[in-house]
């Protein structure tokens, strides 16, 4: 484990949920073989023998289906640590128009549980709701980390969808309440994934918001390095803060002996989460990733 407390590598959750930004068909064959839980226990078990025992996992639907496994194995529960990755956009952007705000935290509050979701809020406050935004998220927020109840949780990510509208509208008191609840939920870190690093460390910069721990794109070819790799570069000197690594094999298109160098040459990179599907994969890519990161630290 890394001194600043993030561990070097995080099993990513894409494989699983079927996310793969080069080949939505590839993405889907994936989502298709880790359809059964089982599958995705047993990629954890595999990771686990490789000395990873460290998951991101987005509060996709099928989220809950694993951390009920692992909160019901010892094994499993003292083994693994979680970073989770909320909210499950594409959950709200399909149904905010549909339903409207109150209706989906009414939704998930029967995914919660009924005595579970209506203590969540009782705290919030439903007529708040119809009123303040900080309560709309602090309420969803305890509600999509329903699942990771008594697990261990070191950082929970606030998706770059909501990151970086929030400095693109230059709303800081997103980013607060965040930052506030993940602290008093978990007492764990608050982290933030961005599409943009150059925009984040200003604005952040200016919010004075101190060592913050970001999750960013950052691989050889620049793929998903916005505005440019040069000024994602750029960003990544002198950053006052921690850097997890991801789309560091650029959705497959790099082997892991040609990406990591790369990505352990940049400062300010602690860990790196990569989804692997194949305890194969997962060999090759954790071994590339222990080598370079040793050599860089």
């Amino acid at each position: 484990m890394s001194t600043n407390g993030l561990d070097p590598i995080v099993l990513g959750h894409n494989s699983f949920f079927g996310v793969n930004h080069l080949s939505r068909k590839h993405g889907a064959s994936r989502e298709a073989m880790f359809d059964d839980v089982s599958a995705i226990v047993g990629m954890m078990e595999s990771a686990s023998a490789l000395d990873v025992g460290a998951m991101m996992m987005s509060t996709h639907p099928r989220a809950a289906n694993v951390t009920d496994v692992v909160r019901a194995s010892a094994e499993l529960r003292n083994r693994w640590s979680f970073y989770p990755l909320l909210p499950y956009i594409t959950k709200y952007i399909r149904q905010a128009n549909e339903k409207g705000m109150v209706n989906i935290v009414l939704d998930q509050i029967k995914h919660a549980g009924w005595v579970q979701g209506l203590s969540i809020l009782a705290r919030g406050g439903l007529g708040a709701l119809t009123r303040d935004y900080k309560h709309v998220l602090s309420t969803l927020i305890g509600l999509e980390l329903a699942p990771f109840s008594d697990l261990h949780v070191k950082a929970v990510f606030l998706h770059d969808v909501l990151t970086d509208l929030a400095l693109a509208l230059d709303i800081p008191e997103v980013l607060e309440v965040h930052i506030t609840e993940i602290g008093r939920r978990f007492g764990a870190r608050a982290g933030f994934a961005t599409k943009n690093l150059p925009l984040l460390r200003s604005r952040f910069e200016r919010y004075g918001f101190k060592s913050p721990l970001v999750l960013a794109q950052i691989n050889k070819i620049g793929f998903g390095m916005n505005p440019s790799r040069t000024a994602c570069e750029q960003a990544l000197a002198g950053f006052d803060g921690d850097v997890m690594a991801m789309g560091t094999l650029a959705s497959g298109f790099l082997r892991p002996a040609e990406a990591f160098p790369y990505v352990f040459s940049q400062p300010n990179v602690r860990s790196v989460v990569v989804g692997v599907s194949t305890a194969s994969h997962a060999a090759e890519t954790f071994a590339a990733i222990r080598q370079y990161h040793v050599a860089a630290t």
